[in-house]
């Protein structure tokens, strides 16, 4: 059985691979660390100059969200149904012959 790939080409192609993954696993990693210190330097920095944080304020889920779902779950079904009642049949396909 002849040798598909060279030998000195799959090494070649295994340094290749493992310095691809070496570089993207390196980039993640510093991206990680650059996440890590601006989290630290907005915790423990930041309000020292006088810069706050601005609380978010976050929904809380109550019997009003469901209502708003199934409005929104009638208007999208009433528009389909719209549509549908307007949309014409295809046309005919006529036959020269």
């Amino acid at each position: 059985m002849p040798l598909l790939l060279a030998p000195a080409v799959a090494e070649e192609a295994w340094i290749l691979t493992a310095i691809g993954i070496g570089t993207a696993f390196a980039v993640l990693l510093i991206l990680l660390v650059i996440v890590a210190i601006v989290r630290l330097f907005t915790a423990k920095v930041a309000p020292r100059f006088g810069w706050e944080a601005v609380a978010v304020p976050v929904a809380e889920a109550g019997p009003s969200d469901a209502e708003s779902r199934n409005r929104a779950l009638a208007a999208a079904l009433a528009v389909t149904a719209l549509l549908e009642s307007k949309s014409e049949p295809p046309p005919a396909s006529r036959d020269n012959g």
